[in-house]
């Protein structure tokens, strides 16, 4: 059965959070609160399994290698 755009995003943005942690420093004073790429793509992530499919565009749109692998799957 082929991959959902759906799950094919959620996979992706899966790896790319696994990444980011990896590279993330360590939390220290100062740190809290911060709205950087990270918590935007959890955030992101934890809308996947709901979002409606306009919705997946738009968090697939986001990010740029989603999209251009999405785009360019089967070519």
């Amino acid at each position: 059965m082929a991959e959902t755009k759906k799950e094919f995003v959620a996979r992706r943005l899966d790896e790319v959070i696994r990444e980011w942690e990896a590279d993330a420093p360590a939390g220290g004073p100062g740190s809290e609160g911060s709205e950087g790429p990270l918590v935007t793509a959890q955030r992101h992530r934890a809308e996947i399994d709901t979002a409606t499919d306009t919705r997946i565009d738009e968090i697939a749109d986001a990010y740029p290698q989603i999209a251009q692998a999405w785009s360019s799957r089967g070519a």
